[in-house]
């Protein structure tokens, strides 16, 4: 975490939060006190992996064999379960867009969730009338799905796991034990590295040459061997996806080499996401209108399941992971203000009002005094340390970032139409020098915009650069956009190692915490005692595989645990309760007589 979050006390463990004491001549870190037994929540969590582990071995010994980790299942392939599948895999913690370009590419996904339009479906800009940018949808959609069906269907047989971009069936039961076995795996492990602390700590240490040279280094990989096409659409999916993806690195990066000096870049790049949050669930409200309370859990389950569960493993409070606070607040915050008065989402003067509405209440809440009263019934939940200054703070850097990217979105159909006219191959030599004109002068302006806040703001001290984010952040952020997609060649290639990387954020997110660093990732783990770079390169392996497979534990728990049909809904939450409570007085009981 940044360094004031870094730098505070958990109360829960004080000796895990406390300053260390270096050992200069060793490069690590002291060894804190022995770490306490464990905590009822912890066994819990134990209790109910052994007993997944167990019936999932009983079943494949006694029932079916070969095993094999696939997220894909046979079973209960009817065409609900099919649609939730569909909208679950394409699941994301940021960016989407709403509206289509007129060379028929694909349509709009959701911050969390990549749903694809109904054919036929024709969706009303906020003036009233019908896009001719979203009339193309359908065939979009049809050929997106056409270039899907080309690939080998899903089957219980597949080895392998979960494709970000495939359409899959529900998981079976068995293949859901399967993943509730790997999820307990890698919550031990996170267990013994950040809580056991089973290797030594390692001292970060920073230089400015080294930082630099890994990230051009990296930069210049993806762009020599990774580099990918991808259709003709401004702001599309995988260019969003490379965005968080080198924006990730730099967030990590700048935690595990104690870069603080890059300590204002990384209030941007966390703008930015915000940004992407306001922008992606906007697009899916305005254009699906979809406000169920299926889809509501859904995005909850996505941004707060694998956080809920690390917090009771690691025994640290939800606001350790603030990141996931703030977009829970962030998508809750759009979603009233798509669903209070719907109909007025089409009218542009109501629309005008509404967003006004929403930014008096940003200021209100964030801005004034009342912040302490209007958050005070939330303290259990955001308050660290006893405190709610971390959540105020942290939230607050970025209250007007969601506000802007929802009104980008709201604009987009008219973004959209200005692009396509400076793209369209004029004929007439004075259309061409106008539209040449008009890209120079709206880029001189980007630029000199760029400039100015670079220049006053950019190398400021990181507390008087915090006063002034809030309120210049969008400067920078419009103008990347607008550079990142002035040119057909810039809007069709894409560099798909940051966009895999990006596709998993938020299980990079988490994970740095506790397996690439640990004690609130002020310490690292040292693997290969002597060895830094080669240490770097062990932790950033595992890192990332444990990422991976976490994102898509994540997906699997969320098809399963969340079908569409109330009915079961409530079958599952009643089930789960009633396994947890049991667990909990097992917990209780082992925790009494002392076995573990």
């Amino acid at each position: 975490m940044e360094v004031g979050l870094a730098n505070r006390l958990h109360t829960g463990n004080v000796f895990r939060r406390s300053t260390p004491i270096v050992n200069k001549t060793a490069g690590l870190l002291a060894q804190g006190p022995e770490p306490p037994d464990p905590t009822i929540s912890q066994l819990t969590l134990f209790i109910l992996w052994i007993i997944a582990l167990s019936i999932w071995v009983f079943r494949m010994v006694n029932v079916r064999s070969p095993l094999s980790f696939s997220a894909v299942g046979t079973e209960e392939k009817d065409v609900e379960s099919d649609e939730v599948s569909e909208k679950d895999n394409r699941d994301q913690h940021s960016s989407t867009h709403p509206i289509q370009r007129k060379d028929g590419s694909k349509g709009s996904a959701s911050d969390a969730e990549n749903e694809n339009y109904k054919e036929n479906e024709e969706h009303k800009t906020p003036n009233g009338d019908v896009a001719e940018s979203t009339k193309v949808i359908s065939k979009s959609i049809s050929q997106n799905e056409t270039k899907f069906s080309k690939e080998p269907p899903a089957t219980g047989d597949s080895n392998k796991p979960t494709q970000f971009s495939k359409v899959q069936p529900p998981p079976t039961l068995d293949n859901f034990l399967k993943y509730s076995a790997l999820l307990g795996l890698i919550m031990m492990f996170y267990y013994v590295c950040d809580y056991y602390h089973q290797w030594p700590r390692g001292e970060r240490e920073y230089s400015r040459d080294t930082f630099g040279f890994m990230c051009v280094m990296l930069v210049a990989v993806a762009a020599v061997f990774t580099i990918k096409t991808t259709p003709d659409k401004l702001i599309n999916r995988d260019q969003t996806e490379e965005w968080k993806g080198w924006m990730q690195v730099g967030f990590v990066w700048y935690h595990y080499f104690a870069a603080k000096e890059t300590y204002n870049y990384i209030r941007l790049f966390i703008a930015c996401y915000v940004w992407m949050t306001g922008f992606g669930n906007f697009s899916f409200f305005w254009v699906r209108k979809d406000f169920s309370l299926w889809r509501m859990l859904k995005m909850l389950f996505r941004l707060n399941f694998l956080v809920t569960i690390t917090m009771f493993t690691t025994n640290n409070q939800y606001m350790l992971y603030y990141i996931c606070a703030m977009h829970t607040y962030w998508f809750f915050s759009v979603y009233f203000f798509m669903v209070i008065f719907q109909s007025w989402n089409e009218n542009p003067l109501r629309m005008t009002i509404k967003f006004a509405c929403y930014f008096v209440a940003n200021l209100i809440i964030f801005d004034t005094p009342a912040r302490d009263v209007i958050f005070k019934p939330l303290w259990l939940i955001l308050s660290y340390d006893d405190s709610m200054h971390e959540w105020v703070f942290r939230a607050g850097l970025d209250h007007y970032a969601a506000l802007i990217g929802m009104i980008c979105a709201y604009h987009y159909p008219n973004y959209e139409r200005f692009m396509n006219y400076l793209d369209k191959r004029h004929l007439n030599r004075h259309d061409y020098l106008l539209t040449l004109g008009i890209k120079l002068f709206t880029s001189g302006l980007f630029l000199a915009a760029v400039i100015i806040w670079f220049r006053h703001l950019m190398w400021r001290d990181k507390y008087d650069y915090n006063v002034y984010h809030p309120y210049t952040s969008w400067v920078p952020i419009l103008a990347y956009i607008y550079f990142r997609n002035l040119f057909p060649i810039l809007r069709t290639h894409y560099l798909d190692l940051f966009a895999w990387l990006g596709k998993i954020t938020l299980e990079t997110y988490i994970s740095q915490l506790h397996i690439y660093m640990q004690d609130g990732a002020k310490a690292l783990i040292v693997y290969i005692p002597g060895y830094p770079l080669l240490n770097f390169a062990l932790a950033s392996v595992i890192y990332l595989l444990a990422s991976y497979w976490l994102f898509h534990i994540t997906m699997t728990f969320s098809a399963f645990l969340i079908p569409k049909d109330h009915k079961k809904l409530g079958v599952n939450i009643v089930v789960g309760v009633v396994i947890i409570g049991v667990c909990v007085c097992l917990a209780v009981v082992v925790r009494e007589i002392g076995v573990l």
